[in-house]
């Protein structure tokens, strides 16, 4: 039961998977398809298409249409989950990538503070991924341009994609995304958002946890930063081509208290996830 009349909201997206078809189902639930088969079938299958056809796109616009399935899980912080927002071949192509260059998670340090101090906050391992790693397939490459698609913020305001690997027992505390400058100093450039894509199922834990989720909550005194049985906040749980969009500052750019947020420790099995961090300013030349 939630503590303290806390709301728990545990998002695992079951209710959102399609089934396999069997004799007693409904011949309209359908084994889960990739994002491209899903699209086509959504406008082909209802006609939409026909009626309401892609408008000519200016130079930088893109001449088709997509249909991405999405819900808004909380505005306080402002998270957005997106089921099936990846297939599971490109997932797999992506972990694949990633072996070749895993190491030991790092943190960014506030002044004053040494690894030491920190090493036990964050245990994974992981590696930075960018589309130039990846030219020949082009998959990442083409996971930057859907995640532009959907949170319109440009390519070029991501940082290169953070993988991470959980094993049992592994963890991240609950943090921030975001750097306070009256921790962190002076930022040039701010992360304003995170693009979260579970790259694996977990078989038990590993949910991602924001334990100040809630209108009144953004202050809420944090009683246990790592642990993940008081039944606080909002869970996600990790399902392979799942992604989660949640914002680390308002719309004014302020910073959101209630953007805190966690990895649970694995109990059972691994996970897989990768990171996109978007700010509000180009990192790079533009792509488009």
């Amino acid at each position: 039961m939630p503590t303290s009349g806390r709301r728990n909201l545990l998002m695992d997206g079951s209710a959102l998977r399609p089934q396999a078809v069997g004799k007693a189902t409904s011949a309209f639930i359908t084994e889960p398809l990739d994002s491209e088969q899903f699209e086509r079938f959504a406008l082909s299958a209802s006609g939409f298409d026909l009626v309401r056809p892609a408008l000519a796109p200016s130079d930088s616009g893109d001449g088709a249409m997509h249909v991405v399935p999405f819900q808004t899980i909380s505005w306080y912080p402002r998270i957005t989950y997106y089921p099936g927002f990846v297939d599971k071949d490109r997932c797999e192509h992506i972990m694949n990538l990633a072996k070749k260059h895993m190491s030991p998670s790092s943190l960014a340090y506030r002044p004053g503070e040494s690894i030491p101090e920190s090493q036990d906050v964050r245990t994974s391992s992981g590696t930075f991924l960018s589309r130039e790693m990846d030219r020949e397939a082009g998959v990442l490459s083409w996971l930057e341009e859907r995640i532009a698609a959907v949170t319109h913020l440009p390519v070029e305001n991501g940082e290169a994609f953070n993988l991470l690997r959980y094993m049992p027992t592994q963890h991240y505390d609950s943090h921030y995304d975001s750097f306070s400058p009256d921790q962190y100093g002076p930022q040039p450039t701010q992360r304003i958002a995170t693009f979260l894509l579970f790259l694996s199922d977990v078989e038990e834990g590993g949910e991602t946890v924001f334990k100040r989720e809630g209108r009144t909550h953004g202050n809420d005194t944090i009683a246990d930063w790592r642990g993940c049985e008081d039944n606080i906040g909002v869970k996600v749980k990790p399902r392979q081509g799942d992604a989660v969009l949640f914002w680390s500052t308002r719309p004014d750019l302020s910073l959101d208290d209630h953007a805190l947020h966690g990895a649970c420790p694995v109990k059972k099995g691994e996970k897989w996830s990768m990171a996109k961090w978007i700010h509000e300013k180009p990192l790079r030349a533009p792509i488009h």
